[in-house]
């Protein structure tokens, strides 16, 4: 489904004051100013200060487009794709999309992508797909972190990469988005790239229930799921954190593969994004040590209690008590150590690999 918005036109008879308003744009906009021509179209398309009517809503985003506004392009290219005011035609529609998505536009970017990814109007390329949908995802957009984020989990035009999935899921999901917080509750129940935790699940499920939205139902489902797991204690705990949550953009520390550190002991682990060397992946400023991992290029990839934090070499910041780190590479064995933090410790591992 291409990323659009959906405008409710009010009732009731328009005003002198709308009317006098909608003239002076029309004026500026019969002179081709193409901010003016996009303000028409929206009052044309909404029946504000003017009836309703489709047909010219189109006929002066084309003006407007054809100037090279992009954002005139994006709604145009949504227009011929859904066939409101124009004759459906989806070739036309990605034609649009892209000319809005190259000069940058984000939700263009991403219909862009869906139009790959489902083969409307453009060959189907899940590999394309993928590309814009990084592109808008970089700029922010909730929709694209999510369908990212889903192509990384799933290996869907793109190699599959669990914690780089968790990472762009998890950013779509602070940001409030519904179909986001539900994908990441899931990824808390099985625990896939992070520790099962069905407190976290809890949490995501019960944010994407209250959004109202046609995928409610599935996370109401995935609630219920998660309750026959916790005690009412716990349970309690969820809710309270999903009553504290504010949606923002995430934080690098969000987006770290472990949450913040428990009091008195470590918190458990959970893959998200690498990190960089010398960044801090858990535990409280007062209580921690350093463990220093080397190995013999930078392409191993290190893992602490089952989270990717990074590749060789890398100095890594970690709670005082017990933890694991392992580090990985295609074709060689997994090297694995138990290490004991204590506060202020400074380890040095270095991980010799055997082929497989």
């Amino acid at each position: 489904m291409l990323l659009g918005v959906v405008v409710v036109p009010l009732s009731g008879q328009t005003t002198g004051a709308e009317r006098k308003q909608f003239e002076a744009i029309k004026a500026k906009a019969d002179k081709g100013d193409s901010e003016a021509q996009l303000s028409l179209a929206s009052r044309y398309a909404n029946g504000d200060g003017v009836a309703q009517d489709p047909a010219k809503a189109v006929k002066w985003l084309r003006k407007a487009a054809e100037q090279g506004s992009a954002r005139a392009q994006c709604l145009l290219g949504l227009k011929y794709a859904n066939g409101d005011g124009v004759k459906p035609d989806k070739v036309e529609g990605a034609r649009w999309l892209r000319r809005s998505a190259e000069q940058g536009l984000a939700e263009a970017q991403f219909d862009l992508g869906m139009c790959c990814a489902n083969g409307d109007g453009v060959p189907k390329n899940a590999g394309e797909a993928v590309d814009w949908y990084r592109k808008a995802a970089e700029q922010g957009l909730a929709d694209a972190e999510c369908e990212l984020g889903n192509c990384y989990l799933e290996g869907n035009g793109v190699p599959k990469n669990i914690p780089e999935g968790i990472k762009w899921t998890r950013r779509a999901a602070t940001q409030g988005f519904a179909q986001a917080q539900n994908a990441l509750g899931l990824c808390y129940t099985k625990g896939t790239g992070v520790p099962k935790d069905y407190v976290q699940a809890y949490m995501w499920f019960n944010l994407a229930t209250a959004k109202g939205d046609q995928r409610a139902d599935d996370a109401r489902i995935n609630l219920a799921s998660a309750e026959r797991y916790l005690t009412p204690d716990k349970v309690a705990e969820g809710q309270r954190l999903a009553s504290e949550f504010k949606p923002h953009k995430a934080s690098a520390a969000e987006e770290s593969p472990l949450p913040p550190a428990q009091a008195g002991s470590p918190p458990p682990g959970g893959g998200a994004n690498a990190v960089p060397p010398t960044a801090s992946v858990s535990g409280e400023a007062s209580k921690i040590g350093m463990v220093n991992v080397k190995a013999e290029d930078e392409s191993y990839e290190i893992f602490v209690d089952g989270a990717f934090v990074g590749n060789t070499p890398a100095m890594v910041k970690l709670a005082q008590g017990a933890h694991v780190v392992e580090v990985k590479k295609p074709g060689f064995k997994d090297y694995r150590k138990q290490i004991q933090i204590t506060e202020g410790s400074e380890l040095t591992l270095r991980a010799v690999l055997e082929k497989q």
